[in-house]
């Protein structure tokens, strides 16, 4: 990991160009890269250009995110700014946020000053509910049917193998996620759900455009089962209970019928046991017929009566 970083940190490096503070330059020759949109500026990621004219390249006074570029692990960060204010791409300093219609920087929606009603038209795709459109701030409450505005920018990016890779990022001022604004009427229409036909991702109320041109859930979003799934697991576990409860039943009716066999055999024995030789005993087909009561009756009968003649044989001798 520490090589990794290592090596992360000196290709940061080598990436930004390297300027010496004091060098003179001009913020006049501020531009954007026409492939990434980065801004271009006559100083490195660490300095910017205190004038149009006869200007000098200082370190940056303010950064936009938490680990900027162009600095080491152990290089002083400028600091962030706070609520209410924004750092320029060029990081000179923190500045108030902007009202609607003044210019901001592309896609810097976060230097917009929000609505009133920023909680209603608050969504991922703006800030706040302000929207930095065409290097001007608005918000995003254009809703159905009204005229809309579009920034439509492609990012390119080249490869290690020199293969350059394009993204199309569309942006609007309709109400989002639940409108878009159309390429060819530019007025906002309700964004199409999971299914519905679509050609670019922004369409989609998902925000995503799937390969078959139809529109899909988000990698993010949580799996919605339908109601045909929900019922057939409730047969399932209804199935499953019961022929759980009727094998149970069958389980304990069969232990308690081997008992009972095994008592009504014992009982017989013992019965066996207490009739004396001369005395006749029933067939063993009768015998199975005898009740559990019966045979307790017999056996208790048999015994006493066996007591009693072993009482007056020992009382006549």
């Amino acid at each position: 990991m520490i090589i990794l970083a290592t090596v992360l940190v000196l290709s940061n490096q080598a990436l930004s160009s390297s300027v010496a503070v004091g060098t003179s330059c001009s913020s006049s020759n501020n531009r954007l890269d026409p492939s990434t949109h980065k801004l271009l500026t006559d100083c490195d990621d660490r300095t910017f250009c205190t004038s149009p004219t006869n200007g000098t390249c200082q370190p940056r006074q303010c950064r936009r995110d938490e680990f900027p570029f162009g600095y080491g692990q152990t290089d002083p960060l400028p600091p962030l700014c706070g609520d209410g204010t924004f750092c320029a791409d060029e990081g000179s300093g923190c500045q108030n946020m902007v009202e609607v219609g003044q210019p901001c920087e592309m896609n810097r929606d976060e230097q917009c000053a929000p609505p009133k009603n920023a909680m209603e038209l608050a969504s991922s795709q703006n800030f706040n509910g302000a929207v930095c459109l065409q290097s001007t701030c608005m918000f995003a409450n254009a809703t159905i049917g009204q005229r809309c505005i579009i920034d439509d920018t492609t990012y390119v990016d080249t490869g290690p193998d020199g293969q350059q890779s394009g993204n199309r990022i569309i942006r609007h001022n309709c109400q989002t996620p639940l409108l878009y604004c159309d390429l060819a009427s530019t007025q906002c229409f309700l964004a199409r759900p999971v299914g519905m036909e679509c050609a670019l991702d922004y369409e989609c109320r998902s925000f995503n455009c799937g390969p078959q041109g139809s529109c899909i859930e988000s990698a993010g979003s949580a799996h919605q089962v339908q109601r045909w799934q929900y019922a057939i697991a409730i047969v399932v576990v209804a199935i499953s209970m019961t022929a759980t409860g009727a094998m149970l039943v069958v389980i304990h009716q069969r232990l308690r019928l081997q008992q009972h066999r095994e008592l009504r055999e014992y009982y017989y024995e013992q019965v066996k046991c207490v009739v004396r030789p001369r005395q006749k005993l029933p067939s063993t087909r009768l015998m199975k017929f005898y009740s559990l009561r019966q045979s307790m009756f017999a056996l208790h009968h048999r015994a006493t009566h066996r007591q009693r003649q072993e009482n007056k044989d020992y009382y006549t001798d």
